[in-house]
């Protein structure tokens, strides 16, 4: 399956979702006016990739900030890795914070999918996903 990939601004994400290297990762600032429209083709590309998951999936985010409307499409992407674990395979969400505002959030939607979330402050660096932009 081909990848997906958006680069990041100063108000949309930069989103990584290469199935062959493993690497699914949104990072970055999620502000978008219309979240609904900007996380369209991210939610239809996951949902394609759901059908047929690779055995391991881990997902990374790492948002300094995001709006009502990334949290939706958020908790949807959520919703569709549930699916995922639920039919056998490993998923796992890593979710880098800064501040306690996001690391709350983050264990708000670990109670709500009853998936595996790793909580890790955002000075962890992830060499995966920088080599994988560059």
């Amino acid at each position: 399956m081909a990848g997906f990939v958006i680069s990041g601004t100063d108000f949309y994400p930069a989103i990584i979702f290469n199935p062959e290297e493993n690497i699914f990762a949104i990072r970055g600032i999620s502000t978008p006016e219309n979240g609904k429209e900007f996380y369209k083709p991210v939610i239809s590309w996951l949902e394609v990739y759901a059908e047929r998951p690779n055995h391991e999936t881990e997902l990374l985010i790492d948002l300094e900030y995001f709006n009502l409307s990334t949290s939706k499409a958020l908790l949807f992407m959520f919703y569709l890795l549930s699916e995922m674990h639920e039919a056998g395979k490993r998923v796992k969400v890593t979710w880098c914070y800064r501040d306690a505002y996001i690391l709350s959030a983050g264990r708000d939607y670990a109670f709500m999918v009853k998936i595996p979330f790793e909580f890790r402050k955002a000075s962890s660096f992830d060499h995966r996903l920088h080599e994988a932009e560059a």
